[in-house]
Parts: structure tokens; sequence; C-alpha cells
């Protein structure tokens, strides 16, 4: 067949090459997604053109069939005729006076397309340098007819029309699927089974996300992770890209960041450690950037949805179609219900015999849940060291603890953790922080060393802040904890929240000077982060001086951002000397008595400390706990007869 006759062919055949739309005689537009929805034109053929004239009523693209996969593609008119030889199988007798023929254009070829086709082409470079490897990929389209092609896509359940659509190639030297990502990036797929590697993809190229153009299309998008994966999605009638890597969240947030997403998400990444890491980082950037999502798994019992696909295609089909009725309503409770509820109760059960390590403390508070605990006091009370000494014996029970120090360094946290066993080994031998860091070595050190070690392990991080800490790394440095641990959730301690820097605002680059309301912010921070990974996040709070005289309530929290409303749980150390008589009846009397009152407990070695719990959404609202802290050994122990009682809360 003549290039000429071949042309008149191939733009008359734009029906083959479309996918209908649900209007009669309209076609789903590849460049908008026209015509998906439940409303639109679609493209239709321009009664008043020569009968290949298409356009489209929402994007407003205008010409035949070769225009159009010229603007997909990005391709010349030559090679875009080239290719859709290779689509609708047409043999050409001679290979001359292509029409609009580009000298550069490559035959159609059957033979094998060797590695060097990959290596060459580096004549367009694109804005990272990286090679534009679209030559390679037309040939590796021209080959699809290749026999062991086709019947990988068979087994695989791939149609010849989504083979066509995301221009899939065949790679008969290596025996690989080739599957475009972009310009640069592909997934080559072996197709033997016996193959150990199965994807190479190219060298020194940053995998890319597969099947962006989704969310354009006006439809829910699944997110998943492998391209084939996707790939079955869209042949169940759903829309989908890959990530092609969970690294790879990162980039499709920036995506999201820079369109007006009107599709909404359905996450359904690999059950495993690192897609469970990769979903939680996901929905929490979905949840601030007020982009609509719900989670799905249509895989049912079968490992990943090409798997169902060839072996259940209707049931894939339903699942999916059910997966996006689901986001009409992302947030009912029949869909929380059936697919989430019975995991959440799990969860919450798996949590209960996390405890604290203070037996005083956890008769009266039970365990420790999911959620943001805040614990404030005033100066001298021992809020750092009661916090660093529940971490380890948080650890001692084998929880991770990552503990975000701002003020003090590594050094000195861990000389308070082998000062503190010292104390416990033996009172009459105990060490002080400040000795060991200035060289102290006996054996008393050495044992204490030896059995702390032998007590936490691995499990305690300090993480030095330095000042400049703010909740976007402590986020970030968490997850990514999370991911390189198997996924394993650890407790964070934060201290302490006044400390904690502004973030950058993301339209303006500039950071608030509100304190208030940088500590507000910094408050939700924390929660969300508590609630997105599901894990226990400690923050230490100063207090208002004016209640430096007072018992503590939620009034010394004032100006903590909103920790009465936003914290889950609520923790107040007070000296226990603040239920003598002296501090009952008006705050304002007798003002010098009380400070050298406060002065001489907060000198006092040991000190009686009282926790006073005035918040707590998994139990008891109010409850106290009685301790006697040895500052000079940064030593709590639950007091054994309470000096004070804990009859009396005063407002």
């Amino acid at each position: 067949m003549t290039r000429t006759d071949a042309a008149k062919i191939i733009k008359g055949r734009y029906a083959d090459y479309l996918q209908p739309a649900k209007k009669r005689n309209t076609y789903v537009c590849p460049l908008c997604g026209n015509g998906t929805g439940s409303t639109g034109d679609g493209m239709a053929i321009d009664p008043n053109g020569d009968g290949t004239q298409l356009k489209c009523f929402k994007c407003g693209f205008y010409g035949d069939v070769v225009d159009l996969y010229q603007q997909q593609y990005g391709c010349t008119t030559g090679e875009a005729f080239q290719a859709l030889y290779g689509l609708f199988g047409i043999e050409i007798d001679d290979n001359r006076n292509a029409p609009g023929a580009a000298r550069t254009a490559p035959e159609r070829r059957t033979g094998p397309v060797m590695v060097e086709d990959v290596q060459d082409v580096k004549d367009v470079q694109d804005v990272q340098d990286a090679p534009d490897n679209r030559r390679y990929y037309r040939a590796c389209y021209g080959c699809m007819s290749d026999p062991a092609a086709q019947e990988y896509l068979n087994l695989r359940g791939i149609s010849q029309e989504t083979a066509a659509r995301f221009y899939l190639g065949y790679d008969t030297s290596s025996r690989r699927l080739i599957i475009p990502v972009n310009r640069s990036f592909y997934l080559a797929r072996s197709i033997d089974p016996a193959e150990k590697v199965r994807y190479k993809n190219p060298q020194g190229v940053k995998a890319g996300i597969f099947n962006l153009d989704a969310l354009t299309t006006g439809r829910p998008v699944f997110v998943v992770e492998g391209a084939i994966d996707a790939l079955s999605i869209i042949e169940a009638g759903g829309e989908a890209l890959a990530l092609n890597s969970t690294g790879n969240v990162g980039k499709l947030i920036e995506e999201l960041k820079g369109r007006q997403i009107s599709s909404s998400l359905i996450i359904s990444l690999d059950n495993d450690d690192a897609g469970r890491a990769a979903t939680a980082r996901l929905t929490e950037a979905l949840q601030q950037l007020n982009i609509s999502y719900v989670l799905a798994d249509v895989c049912g019992q079968y490992k990943d949805p090409n798997d169902r696909l060839t072996a259940d295609r209707s049931g894939l089909a339903a699942a999916v179609q059910a997966a996006e009725s689901s986001t009409s309503k992302p947030d009912n409770t029949l869909d929380y219900i059936t697919r989430q509820m019975a995991a959440e109760i799990e969860g919450l059960q798996a949590q209960s015999n996390r405890k604290t390590g203070f037996p005083n403390l956890d008769a009266e508070a039970g365990s420790i849940y999911s959620g943001l605990y805040a614990v404030g006091g005033i100066s001298s009370v021992g809020k750092t060291t009661f916090c660093h000494q529940l971490a380890d014996q948080m650890a001692a029970q084998g929880q991770h603890v990552l503990f975000f120090s701002m003020e003090q360094s590594r050094l000195e946290m861990v000389s308070k953790s082998i000062a503190r066993q010292t104390a416990k080994d033996d009172p009459e031998k105990a060490v002080s922080s400040l000795q060991i860091r200035t060289g102290a070595m006996g054996e008393s050190i050495k044992r204490a060393i030896a059995t702390y070690t032998g007590s936490v392990g691995d499990r305690v991080s300090i993480i030095e802040g330095n000042f400049r800490c703010t909740v976007s790394f402590i986020g970030d440095y968490t997850r990514q904890y999370i991911a390189r641990n198997g996924g394993v959730k650890p407790v964070v301690v934060v201290d302490y929240l006044q400390v904690l820097q502004a973030e950058k605002d993301p339209e303006t680059g500039r950071k608030s000077t509100d304190t208030k309301q940088i500590v507000d912010y910094n408050v939700t921070q924390l929660k969300r982060l508590s609630r997105d990974l599901e894990i226990p996040v400690f923050v230490i709070s100063s207090v208002n001086r004016s209640n430096y005289l007072t018992p503590i309530d939620f009034e010394a929290f004032k100006e903590s951002g909103g920790i009465e409303y936003t914290a889950d749980v609520v923790w107040g150390l007070q000296l226990a000397v603040i239920h003598d008589e002296l501090f009952n009846g008006d705050p304002k009397t007798k003002v010098k008595e009380k400070r050298e009152k406060v002065a001489a407990a907060k000198e006092a070695m040991p000190r009686e400390i009282e926790l006073v719990c005035l918040k707590n959404r998994y139990g008891r609202s109010r409850y106290t706990a009685q301790f006697t802290y040895y500052p000079q050994y940064d030593y709590f122990t639950p007091a054994q007869q309470p000096t004070y009682t804990a009859a009396m809360f005063h407002k």
C-alpha cells in the first residue's frame, strides 16, 4: 500500500483509535479527558469538515487523528504516521514521500531493538539534561506485533487498545515489555518468568510517575505502586497512575501542589511496610492540600490488581466501580465501618500494653495510646527529666523512642540516663550526670552503662534540635525512621513546645513572628502527626509565670497553643507544697511568703512532685500521681507516702 492510500485509511479510522464516550457518536478526548464524565460533549467529528476532522468541545483541539497523535506524544507528523501504521497493521510498499515526512523518522522495525538505540538518543535533551528516549519508544512500539509480546499482553490481560493508548513497546533483544513513563524514564519488564531481574530500567534517570495525565480526566484516580497495576485498573474500567516507587510520594505531592485537582484520589498502595508508610505520608499531604481521597483495596484475596484482573476480571471491575462510588461520599460511616473500623479497633487493642513504666501512674492512666500528650509545669519540677525517664522506661519495654531535644545535647541526655541508673542500682554510690560528663568513670558507672544499654538496646534516639527544629523536620524524620525500620511506630518526645521554630509560609516564604500563632500551629501539627502516623507524641510545655504560685490548671496553659482543646491528654507537674494551707484563699495575699515557700521546695533534695491529669480522652478525666524527684541524679520514683493528699484540686 502506498503512503498516500495509507494516510487516507488512517485518518478515517479515528473510531478505532479513540475510546467511545457516553454520548452517541462522541469520543473521549485523550488530551483533556472530555467525555469521561456524566456531562460534557466529548470529542466529535466536525460535520462541516471532510469527515476526518475531530473537535473537542472542552480543550478546543481541532484536527485529524494524526494531528491528535502528534499533540499526545509530542512527535512530528512523520513520526505520528509511522506509529499509526504499526497500530493499525498497515504495510507500506515504498518508503518515499511520506506525508510531512521527517528526515529522522525511523522505519517500522521487525528485527531486534539494540541497546545502542537507547544510549545514542541524545539529540533532544530535557531540562534536567536527561536523555530523550522517544526514538527508542517508537522502535519498540513497532515491534509490538511480535508473537512473544502479544502472548505476554494476553497473559497479563492487557488489551491492544490499552497497549496502544500508553504506547507500550517490545524490545526483542532483551525480551522486555517497554512502558514509557516520560521522555527519559521507562519501565523494562521482562516477559520471561524465569528471569530473576524483572525490571531493568534506564540507569542514571530518576523514576517518573506513570500516567500523570490521569489527574486531568476529572474522574476518580487510583494511586498504585506499579505501572502494571495501573494498567490493570484501567483495563477494569478505572483510571490510575503509578508511583513506580514509594520514594515518589514526594514527587506526586509536588505535582498535586502545582495543579487544580478536581479528581478524588483512591489510595491503593501495597500493604507492606513501605506501602503503609507511603500511604501515611500521602494522606497527610492530601489533607493539607484539601484534596479528597479514600483508601481502597481492590485486590481482595489476590496479591495485586493484575493478579485479580487475570483471574477475576469481573470482580476487579466491580471493586473498581465500588471504590469510585465511595469517592462521592468519602467520609460516610457505612464505608468506614465496612473498610476501616475493625482494623482501627485492632490497632487500638495492640496499644493496650504500652505503659509509662511508673507503676503508680500506670494504675491511674492505664495505657499510652496514639495521640498528643502535653506535659507542663513551672521550672525546676523536672519536666524534661520526667519525660526522658518515661522514654527510657518505655524503651525498656520494647518501644522505639525518638527524643527531639532542642536545648540539651545528646551528651547531656545520655549522661542523665546513666546517672539515673546509678541511683537505681545503689543510691549510696549514685553519680550525678555532671560528674559523668566531666569524666568520672568508676565501677558503678560502668555497671550502670551495661545495665542501661542492655535494657533499652538501640531503641532510643536523641535528636539534637539546635534551636532550628520545626514540626516538618520532626514529621519527616519520624516517617523516615518508620520506613527504615520495618514500619515500627516510635514514641515521639518533643522538648519543648515554645522552642519549636515557625514554618515558612509556602506562598510568601516568610515565617510568622507572632509567638502565639506559631505555638498554635505547632500544637495542631503535632496532633495531626500523632493521628496520621498513629503514634504517641509527648510535647513538653512551659506555663504562664502568673500561675507559679497557684495549683496547675488549664489557666497555666492559656498561652500554650490551645493545648486545652487540641491535646488528647494534659499532664501538669507541680510542687506538692502547693497544697500547703498558705496557698489557699486569695492568690494575691501573702505573695512574699508563697514565693519563699516555692523557692525552698524548688531547692529541696529530693523534691516532692505531683502529677495532675487535667484532661484525658482515654479514661478517667482527672487523677493524680505522687513522685519523689532526685534532681542530682535525674531520677523520679513513685512516692511511698505522699506528703500532701491529692484530694483537693484548687481552681
